[in-house]
């Protein structure tokens, strides 16, 4: 009786273990889901699981600053590793990047879902530019794609996985 009890548990406690690893990601604590806001300088500051400003506009020849302000360690890469290399970021520390060329490069932190920005060098116009962005004139505060929350379709799969796998291994222990 036991060994059925830990079977029909196992995905109960494996599903609410990933709903509440999840609640973060949840209540939107997973990256920046906030408007995006814009700046000139030099220097991006990360706060909040965010890039400020997320849009960072340049001059060719400039080094930019990135600040990692949180109390939590962040990673600033090139994204599809199209410029600089990934650098980890401990709370309190910083690093700088020369941007030679006008163009548009964007980042990312891998580590945290959402966490994404931009620095537009010159007038974002390159060789191979990736897009075309305008300073926005009015900014939408709802999300891009509502409902696209992806933790309760894991969480459900979760509870899936583990019933499958209470089930195949109770039938294994009755053999």
């Amino acid at each position: 009786m036991p060994r059925r009890l830990i079977a029909l548990a196992l995905p109960i406690i494996t599903g609410a273990l990933l709903v509440a690893g999840g609640s973060a990601a949840l209540a939107g604590g997973g990256g920046c889901f906030v408007p995006d806001t814009q700046g000139a300088g030099t220097t991006v500051e990360l706060t909040n699981r965010c890039f400020t400003p997320t849009i960072l506009f340049v001059q060719p020849g400039d080094k930019v600053t990135w600040r990692n302000q949180d109390g939590m360690t962040h990673v600033v890469a090139g994204s599809f590793s199209s410029w600089g290399s990934p650098t980890n970021l401990a709370a309190g520390e910083t690093m700088t990047h020369q941007f030679p060329t006008a163009g548009i490069y964007s980042y990312s932190c891998p580590l945290h879902y959402g966490m994404n920005a931009v620095v537009i060098v010159g007038d974002g116009n390159a060789s191979v530019p990736l897009a075309r962005i305008q300073p926005a004139t009015s900014v939408s505060t709802s999300p891009a794609h509502p409902g696209t929350d992806p933790w309760p379709l894991l969480a459900l799969a979760a509870a899936v996985l583990g019933a499958g796998l209470g089930y195949r291994v109770g039938r294994l222990r009755r053999s």
